[in-house]
């Protein structure tokens, strides 16, 4: 029992704080900021936390997306403030929160769900590409999380919530930068829930798994061979994460599991994470081989069409 203490997953503790006490099972009236709300995760947590009557701030990128979700939204009689923004952007950081606390007053929960992936071996990945992974996934996700904690902490108590990967724990090598982004924000996560705490803020991280979302295809790896998971039954967990705040969200619950045997058995854990990396290298390579099929088959209909 002794060997196994330093892998009791703390993450199933609960934080006892005011946040927690103030919000009890009961979301209606307070407000919550959502990034990257135009799609998978961020627009499922949306769609579920509606139901609970909150006051929701949804960004992205992406307006007409954005749009599509806060019209969604609007229709289940909730109030919602869809804000065009990126993250990355200071100007934009700043108009996020101004237009926040004058449609609102306050803010209570910040979900930092902004972010991307790309498969890349690191010695052929573009410098550019590099810079968006960092700036995305980390740079933006603390500043933000920066500017809003002085509310909080004038309120008395808020909930940040930030989201990492479960490949931060497991480290495949095609992910390298996307790897150590997500690495960051667990450890910033962990370092700053232990300052804030005496404020009456809580803060969690979430490190999904595989998830039907948009993040394969933005990652240029297709669907692959591997499985995924339902985004809506993710949603939900962090639904219940906002009531009821936790250290880690880890999901689906099989990453527990191979975290826990992984870290008592190294050799099996380098073991596992080149055969995960192999298998998403194939998937990109897969990919890539049917979107230039796709793209010689697109220009041979133009040609026929102009011979004709």
């Amino acid at each position: 029992m002794v060997l196994l203490y330093p892998l009791l997953d703390k993450s199933m503790i609960p934080m006892n704080n005011a946040t927690v006490k103030k919000m009890k099972g009961n979301l209606e009236g307070s407000t919550i900021i959502i990034t990257g709300a135009s799609s998978g995760i961020g627009k499922e947590l949306a769609i579920i936390l509606a139901s609970k009557k909150p006051n929701l701030v949804i960004v992205a990128r992406r307006e007409k997306k954005i749009k599509q979700v806060a019209y969604q939204l609007k229709k289940m009689k909730i109030k919602v403030l869809p804000i065009v923004g990126d993250v990355r952007n200071r100007e934009d950081r700043q108009r996020i929160l101004d237009l926040t606390i004058k449609a609102f007053g306050r803010v209570d929960v910040l979900v930092n769900n902004a972010g991307l992936g790309k498969v890349s071996l690191f010695i052929e990945q573009p410098e550019e590409e590099i810079d968006e992974l960092i700036e995305t996934n980390f740079l933006a996700l603390v500043k933000m999380t920066q500017l809003i904690l002085p509310i909080m902490k004038e309120q008395g108590g808020g909930h940040i919530i930030n989201l990492s990967s479960t490949l931060a724990l497991i480290l495949p090598y095609p992910f390298a930068v996307y790897n150590a982004t997500k690495s960051a924000v667990k450890t910033f996560s962990d370092s700053l829930r232990e300052e804030v705490k005496n404020y009456g803020i809580a803060v969690s991280t979430v490190l999904p798994g595989p998830y039907n979302t948009n993040f394969h295809k933005v990652a240029n790896v297709g669907s692959g061979s591997f499985k995924v998971y339902n985004v809506t039954k993710l949603a939900k967990k962090v639904a219940k994460l906002i009531i009821k705040p936790k250290r880690d969200l880890i999901k689906p619950n099989i990453f527990i599991a191979l975290t826990w045997i992984t870290n008592l058995f190294p050799k099996l854990k380098r073991m596992i994470s080149v055969k995960i990396g192999d298998q998403i290298l194939k998937a990109k390579e897969e990919t890539k081989k049917e979107l230039e099929k796709e793209r010689l088959k697109l220009e041979k209909e133009k040609i026929v069409v102009v011979s004709n």
